[in-house]
C-alpha cells in the first residue's frame, strides 16, 4: 500500500499568499479606517442632534418653557418653568423687561434660567476621553459657544447674536447657528475650525425653530466651502 506524502505550501504559493495581503494592506486598509473614523464622527453628530430635539420635546411637552442649550466642549443646559417664562415674556411686572419686549433671551441662570448640572460634564474634546471628536466652537476659539434658546414657537432667540457662531443658510438666505465636528485622529482643540481643509468634518446647522441640517465636508464639492447637504 503506497504512503501517503504531506503535501505543505510551496514557496510561490507562500509569496502569493504574503502578495495579497500586501495588496490589502496598501489600499483596502486605508480605506476601511477612513471609514470607521468617518462613521465615529458621525455617531456623535446624530447624537447631539438626538439631544437637542429631546430638549426642544420637553418644551413641546409643557415640562419647560423655555430651554437653553450652549453649544460647545459641553452641552450644557438651562431650564425655565412655565411659570417663570410667563412671569419674564408675558407678566406686566417682569423682571427682565428688555429681553419681553425685544423677544431675546439672555445668559444661563442670569437670565431667568437654572442650570441642569446633570449636563455639566464635559462632551467633546480633550477633556472627555470616551469622545472621538473635538469641536467648534468652544473655549479655544472665538466665538467661544453657540447659544440656542427652545420655545414652543420659536419667537425668542438670544439676545448676543454675535457671540454665536453662525454661517448662511444657502436655501433660506437667513443667518443659522452652527456647530462643527471634527474627528480627533486629524485635529486638535484648536485646529478644528469651519473653514479648515481637514477631512472627517460634520456640521449641524439650527434655525429659530431648532429646525436641523447636517452637512458633511468633502474636498470635492465646490459649492459652499465644501459642505455638502446630506440631511434635513
Amino acid at each position: 500500500m503506497p504512503k501517503k506524502i504531506a503535501k505543505g505550501f510551496t514557496i510561490i504559493e507562500l509569496l502569493v499568499v504574503l502578495a495579497v495581503i500586501g495588496v490589502f494592506t496598501v489600499i483596502a486598509y486605508p480605506n476601511i479606517s477612513n471609514w470607521i473614523t468617518d462613521r465615529n464622527v458621525k455617531k456623535e453628530v446624530y447624537e447631539t442632534v438626538a439631544f437637542i430635539k429631546e430638549r426642544k420635546a420637553e418644551v413641546t411637552s409643557g415640562k419647560y418653557g423655555m430651554v437653553q442649550v450652549l453649544l460647545n466642549d459641553q452641552l450644557e443646559v438651562f431650564t425655565m418653568s412655565p411659570e417663570e417664562y410667563l412671569k419674564i415674556y408675558k407678566g406686566f411686572n417682569s423682571p427682565y423687561k428688555t429681553h419681553k419686549q425685544k423677544y431675546t433671551c439672555g445668559f444661563s441662570d442670569t437670565a431667568g434660567f437654572t442650570i441642569e448640572s446633570k449636563y455639566s460634564s464635559h462632551d467633546f474634546g480633550v477633556n472627555a476621553s470616551d469622545s472621538n471628536v473635538n469641536v467648534y466652537p468652544s473655549a479655544y476659539h472665538n466665538p467661544m459657544r453657540s447659544a440656542i434658546c427652545i420655545t414652543k414657537d420659536g419667537s425668542i432667540k438670544y439676545d448676543k447674536q454675535y457671540q454665536n457662531f453662525q454661517t448662511k443658510d444657502d436655501a433660506t438666505g437667513d443667518k443659522v447657528d452652527a456647530f462643527v465636528f471634527c474627528s480627533k485622529s486629524n485635529t486638535s482643540d484648536k485646529s478644528c475650525k469651519y473653514n479648515s481643509n481637514s477631512d472627517f468634518r460634520y456640521m449641524i446647522t439650527l434655525d429659530r425653530f431648532q429646525n436641523i441640517k447636517v452637512f458633511k465636508y468633502s474636498k470635492k464639492y465646490n459649492k459652499n466651502n465644501g459642505w455638502m447637504l446630506i440631511d434635513g
